[in-house]
């Protein structure tokens, strides 16, 4: 059984190769060799506020957009107060703008770039799912409990972010209206109770569809159908 009191009280999260001394390196790849083998965005096994660091570079874009805020979330719990977050992500707006400059257009350097926007997608978990801007990304820290002690831009399209935690994420309060629809097992049952309480309305057989393919596929959970659902044109224009 695994005892984090044996470990450092510092993270590397995604680490892929990038083992670090002082840290408990954390990968969803066995073939990685981290310190622990586990999901970054369910991290139950480690205990509240025990670390006063955690380092996820290159790690958000590659876990779904709808997912953003549990997982940094799920981070908050995981630090200290006064505890840091060092992000690095990509910056949408600084990526796209270098595809125009004339040294880039060749097409062995447009396809490294593409790379760099989308992922490797070598194996399963090298994938890119989503893409930050600064208004964005300060928003979703700010939200969930965190200040921005340090912002910079490397290699002219990442953010190098550091987030100071200066308060609990509330983010099961937020989450305590959708207490029922959680609880539910069956898919089905879930999307046709989120469709009414969320839009107020059945599902239609293409949202059906695709909402449980995506379940059954396990590319989407049910917090992330709730939010996708909740942020949508329809649920705007209620």
């Amino acid at each position: 059984m695994f005892d984090p009191d044996q470990w450092p009280d510092r993270l590397n999260l995604g680490c892929g190769w990038d083992h670090r001394p002082g840290y408990l390196n954390v990968d969803l790849h066995e073939f990685h060799n981290p310190d622990l083998v586990a999901d970054v965005t369910d991290l139950a096994m480690l205990p509240d506020g025990r670390y006063r660091e955690i380092i996820a570079q290159d790690l958000l874009e590659h876990l779904p957009r709808t997912s953003t805020v549990a997982v940094l979330a799920e981070w908050n719990r995981l630090l200290a107060v006064d505890g840091v977050l060092t992000l690095r992500v990509p910056s949408l707006f600084d990526a796209v703008a270098l595809f125009s400059r004339p040294e880039n257009l060749g097409p062995a350097t447009q396809e490294h770039m593409l790379q760099c926007i989308f992922g490797t997608q070598a194996y399963t978990g090298d994938y890119h799912y989503t893409s930050f801007t600064e208004p964005l990304l300060r928003h979703y820290l700010d939200q969930e409990g965190f200040t921005v002690s340090r912002w910079a831009l490397k290699d002219e399209w990442l953010f190098d972010v550091d987030a100071v935690k200066v308060r609990a994420s509330d983010y099961p309060q937020r989450w305590a209206p959708y207490a029922d629809l959680l609880a539910t097992a069956d898919p089905g049952v879930f999307l046709d109770a989120a469709y009414r309480q969320i839009l107020g309305r059945e599902p239609d057989p293409a949202g059906l569809a695709w909402f449980s393919g995506q379940l059954a596929a396990g590319e989407l959970t049910f917090r992330e159908v709730i939010t996708t659902l909740e942020t949508s044109e329809e649920a705007s224009a209620r």
